[in-house]
C-alpha cells in the first residue's frame, strides 16, 4: 500500500461511518464542555469566509489555463482536525472521505473545481498556494499579506481547536 494511502484515515465507507457517528456522538455527550472548541471552530469559520472572496478571485485568475492542477495530482485527505472543525462548526460533512483506494485522487473534483463548498474542504485545499498563484500574490503585497496572516491565524486555531477538545473530552 502506497505509503499517503496508509496515512488517510477512515478511508473506507465504514471507518468514515464510524468516526463520524463517534465524533457526533461525543458533541452531543459533551456539549457543555466543548463550549471553547466550538468557539474557536466559529472563529475558523469567521476567518476563512473573510479570505473565501479573495481565495476565489486567485482562482479564477489562475486556474483556468493550468496546465498541472493539483487536484488532479495531490492526494489529500480530511485529517482529524478538519473533522473535528466540522463537527464543532455545524458544517455538514461530506459523504466520504476524500481518497477511498490506492492511487486514488480526490472523489469530489470535478472538470472545473471542486464538488465541494469551501468550508467543506480539507484546510490543506486552502493553504496550499501553487507557485503561480504564489507568484501573482507577490504583485499585489496587500493581499500577500492578508491571506498569510489569515492563514496563519487558522492554523494557530485549528491548533488550539484540537487541543482544548481533547482536553475537553480527556
Amino acid at each position: 500500500m502506497d505509503s499517503h494511502l496508509a496515512s488517510a484515515p477512515w478511508n473506507t465507507p465504514v471507518l468514515w461511518q464510524d468516526a463520524n457517528t463517534c465524533l457526533a456522538y461525543t458533541m452531543r455527550k459533551k456539549r457543555s464542555v466543548l463550549a471553547e472548541s466550538r468557539r474557536q471552530a466559529h472563529q475558523i469559520r469567521n476567518r476563512l469566509e473573510l479570505i473565501f472572496p479573495l481565495m476565489d478571485r486567485l482562482c479564477r485568475s489562475t486556474c483556468p489555463d493550468c496546465a498541472d492542477i493539483c487536484c488532479r495530482r495531490a492526494w489529500v485527505w480530511v485529517d482529524f482536525k478538519d473533522l473535528l472543525f466540522l463537527h464543532l462548526a455545524d458544517i455538514q460533512v461530506p459523504g466520504q472521505q476524500l481518497l477511498d483506494q490506492q492511487k486514488s485522487r480526490c472523489r469530489y473534483r470535478i472538470p472545473n473545481g471542486c464538488r465541494l463548498d469551501r468550508l467543506q474542504r480539507p484546510f490543506a485545499c486552502t493553504w496550499y498556494l501553487c507557485p503561480v498563484q504564489t507568484q501573482w500574490l507577490r504583485k499585489q503585497p496587500a493581499k500577500m499579506k492578508r491571506i498569510s496572516a489569515s492563514l496563519q491565524q487558522i492554523k494557530r486555531l485549528r491548533r488550539e481547536m484540537e487541543a482544548s477538545f481533547i482536553r475537553a473530552v480527556s
